[in-house]
């Protein structure tokens, strides 16, 4: 029964970790943060006018692990205050409290990078809209707030897991702090580079044909007009909520389940911590079913490029 709610416990990390990489990218997607704002960025110098939210604060990674790092803190500061009183309960207010100071302090700086880059591309003649400031700091704080609140419930359960399962040693001996940093670090760049991918060049270049990817002599030339209208981030966002949230959103979960999935099956090879346990067979064990794991996902990912190139090519310029 321990290894069943051991294993319970682990899915639910797994679920929370799908869903804070997806609002994760869906928030960067919201302000242009990450590699697609370098286009944003650019728009005004080669005399592309637009009306994008523009925010690369510091890159995902530092900025989500300066967000996660501040709720896990005051999560922290709150559990220890509340928790002898209230034991478990005091979760349900340490969490969400915790979430959303972090948030309000992304919000700050996102409010601040905004107004001092489009400052910069005066000489460009590229206006700040206040419309567009004050329209996308909400979504900016609330897309930030459900990635913040789910990566430190990830936090707390592995903090806790031992509690929690009823296996002895589970916990995560790092503190609650200190798992946020490094949650936040890691969900900032699986969101950048997968998120990437699929943020929308296609959005926003969808006057080129899909496929050759962005060539230099197109950076900048961004579309600037959407189906209703002048396009701003938030249309962004919806397009890109269909799916490279969800696909960013998937790579971190399955990241999160298999290295779970084979830590807890070298445990039980290794005795589980029980009377018989062996750490050496559990490492070994855990590490052999990682390799095995990272071999088959090589392989399927080649067979899927090579099916995808096959099916949809020849692709311009090859």
């Amino acid at each position: 029964m321990p290894v069943i709610s051991l294993f319970a416990w682990l899915l639910v990390i797994v679920f929370l970790a799908f869903i804070a990489c997806m609002f994760e990218d869906l928030e960067s997607d919201v302000g242009s943060q990450s590699n697609p704002n370098s286009q944003v960025q650019l728009a005004p110098e080669m005399g592309y006018i637009h009306r994008y939210y523009n925010k690369a604060i510091s890159g995902e990674g530092l900025s989500y692990a300066l967000a996660c790092t501040i709720a896990g803190t005051i999560a922290l500061l709150l559990l220890l205050k509340f928790e002898p009183t209230y034991g478990p309960r005091a979760a349900i207010l340490a969490i969400p409290v915790g979430a959303a100071v972090g948030s309000i302090s992304h919000m700050i700086r996102a409010s601040v990078c905004y107004p001092g880059r489009e400052s910069a591309h005066k000489r460009f003649e590229q206006p700040i809209y206040l419309d567009v400031f004050y329209g996308h700091l909400v979504p900016i704080a609330t897309h930030n707030f459900i990635a913040v609140i789910c990566i430190t419930g990830i936090a707390y359960i592995q903090s806790n897991l031992t509690v929690l399962s009823g296996v002895s040693g589970a916990s995560n001996p790092f503190p609650l702090p200190l798992l946020c940093l490094i949650w936040g670090i890691t969900v900032g760049a699986i969101g950048s580079s997968t998120g990437d991918i699929h943020y929308g060049t296609e959005r926003e270049f969808q006057d080129r044909p899909f496929g050759e990817g962005r060539r230099v002599v197109y950076h900048g030339q961004i579309c600037r007009y959407g189906d209703c209208g002048i396009r701003t981030s938030k249309d962004i966002v919806a397009f890109c909520a269909k799916y490279g949230g969800p696909a960013t959103g998937l790579t971190f979960g399955l990241i999160v389940l298999f290295e779970n999935w084979r830590t807890v099956i070298g445990m039980m090879l290794g005795g589980l911590a029980g009377a018989a346990w062996n750490p050496g067979i559990a490492a070994v064990s855990g590490i052999g079913l990682g390799i095995a794991v990272a071999i088959v996902l090589i392989v399927l990912n080649t067979w899927l490029v090579r099916w995808a190139r096959k099916k949809f090519g020849p692709f311009v310029g090859e």
